[in-house]
């Protein structure tokens, strides 16, 4: 092991000069893990912050544009439960190895080592494929939200899926200049928008249960109970597991943020916290201002799949006022965007930077100032702009979409707690990171792998019975699909140059 470590150690350049002035622990673990500090610090505390309050908003948007008030407030607080546990033991391992690559590279460390090779392979193949579906799903939201504006506005407006798809594509590009372009200026950008949010969050709340015709408690009770018991088996869980992206986005961050083996296990949980109590915050809101339920459904607005639009439109009594709040929402959006972006390229950079991509050399090339991964920047672009076009067939496309990003995430997080169970279990003691879980982390990891399990058995289900071309779920035939792709590059190449980062892992104090 050591002598491979050695090899990989030069011919990667594992200790090429750092780029900028580490923290005696940032370096330390740079060197653990073989490393060099390739990015500058752009983005710090700031992104962490942005990262999981923006979050809350497509949250939000995306669940009550359903109008699954009762069924879904029952198990979205299921789910907030259920999912800390699996953010509890992400966050230990972000301490304990603070990298880019994230659970591919937690997978390697933890794994039994005949088979860390193509464990981490596989992980880090999916990570990398629900991070790209992420963003696509992203900028399509988005872009379907601004189409809902333009409805509201104009009666004569017809949308249509291509039109989605261009400000979805003007969206990504927006994102890519400025993850590039103003990358010195976005820690002052996303400081704005931690500014902006709070506003635009209070005066949404404030909107809602100030001027919005509101039920009753009475009333609202029993509007839970009839819409949750129609709604409840019909809940889409991929809306729900959402929660985990922001905590996650945050660990592929660990490279720009000073004493990341700390900082970063603490941001990762308070962003799960803090973006579920907004959340939910919202929609017991929303289950109370919405008084007619079919109304928002078959308005205009309603037809296109964004019946919120019309709550806002009934509260404010006002179509500018409405366009005005709802506005604000999509720009924070799409800013919150430019994040997931630079989290998915630093995920594909530290994956190709392994050897785990083809094109690595290309990938893994940086700006002059080692600011940003400007190729890696470019190919989330490409591959998302691919990505977005199979949803112009229809919404059954786009629910595709979202429901792999979300069965390839939770793929990799039950493979790599199941990693880390069977190392506490049965192999070298986890290397000791300034945050830990201490005794508690064996049953914790047990009981985020246990609810990994049941959200991976059913998330690839049909959301409607009976079971139709329309509404077959075609995540599970896609996921099959890219893991025989990346089976076919491991066989042909990957195989011989592919080690796993733990050959290039050196023990603490070594």
């Amino acid at each position: 092991m050591a002598s491979d470590r050695k090899a990989a150690e030069v011919e990667l350049g594992a200790f090429d000069e750092p780029q900028k002035e580490l923290s005696t622990d940032d370096e330390a673990d740079m060197r653990r893990m073989s490393k060099s500090q390739e990015f500058t610090e752009s983005h710090e505390k700031a992104f962490n912050e942005v990262q999981r309050l923006t979050f809350s908003f497509s949250t939000t948007a995306t669940a009550i544009a359903n109008g699954q008030t009762g069924g879904l407030i029952i198990m979205f607080l299921v789910d907030w439960f259920g999912l800390l546990f699996v953010v509890l033991s992400l966050a230990e391992m972000s301490s304990i190895a603070p990298t880019a690559g994230g659970q591919y590279h937690w997978a390697s460390e933890s794994a039994p080592a005949s088979m860390q090779k193509l464990i981490s392979y596989m992980v880090g193949w999916l990570s990398s494929l629900a991070w790209l579906c992420g963003v696509a799903s992203g900028i399509f939201i988005s872009g379907l939200t601004y189409q809902g504006l333009i409805v509201i506005n104009d009666a004569d407006y017809v949308p249509q899926a291509y039109q989605a798809w261009l400000l979805g594509v003007m969206i990504i590009t927006l994102g890519v200049l400025i993850n590039t372009v103003l990358a010195r200026w976005l820690p002052w950008l996303e400081g704005m928008i931690f500014v902006l949010f709070a506003l635009v969050f209070l005066a949404q709340v404030v909107v809602l249960w100030v001027l919005a015709p509101r039920l009753t408690a009475g009333q609202s009770a029993i509007m839970f109970l009839i819409v949750g018991k129609q709604k409840m088996q019909r809940t889409r869980i991929q809306q729900r597991t959402k929660l985990t992206e922001s905590s996650d986005a945050t660990a592929h961050m660990a490279k720009e943020t000073k004493h990341a083996a700390v900082s970063i296990p603490r941001a990762m949980i308070a962003s799960y916290l803090v973006n579920g109590g907004l959340a939910f915050i919202m929609l017991v809101t929303y289950c109370f201002v919405l008084v007619d339920y079919d109304k928002a459904l078959d308005s205009p607005v309603g037809l296109v799949g964004l019946p919120f639009i019309q709550v806002f439109v009934s509260a404010t009594s006002s179509v500018g006022g409405a366009t005005t709040l709802i506005a604000f929402t999509c720009t924070l959006q799409c800013l919150g965007l430019v994040n997931w972006m630079a989290a998915a390229a630093r995920q594909i950079f530290a994956f190709a930077r392994d050897r785990g991509f083809p094109f690595r050399h290309w990938i893994t090339k940086m700006d002059a100032a080692g600011t940003y991964p400007v190729n890696s920047l470019l190919f989330v672009w490409a591959l998302v702009v691919l990505i977005t076009l199979i949803a112009l067939g229809s919404t059954v496309a786009f629910d595709a979409i979202t429901s792999l990003q979300i069965l390839s995430l939770m793929f990799t997080y039950l493979v790599t707690l199941g990693c880390i169970i069977w190392r506490r279990l049965f192999g070298a003691p986890l290397a000791p990171g300034p945050w830990s879980l201490g005794r508690a982390g064996l049953p914790i990891n047990i009981v985020a792998v246990l609810y990994c399990i049941y959200l991976v058995i059913f998330l690839p289900w049909p959301q409607d019975v009976p079971v139709t071309a329309q509404s077959f779920n075609w995540a599970s035939v896609m996921f099959v699909g890219i893991m025989l792709l990346s089976a076919l590059y491991y066989v042909a190449w990957a195989r011989k140059v592919y080690k796993g980062p733990v050959v290039y892992v050196h023990s603490r104090g070594e």
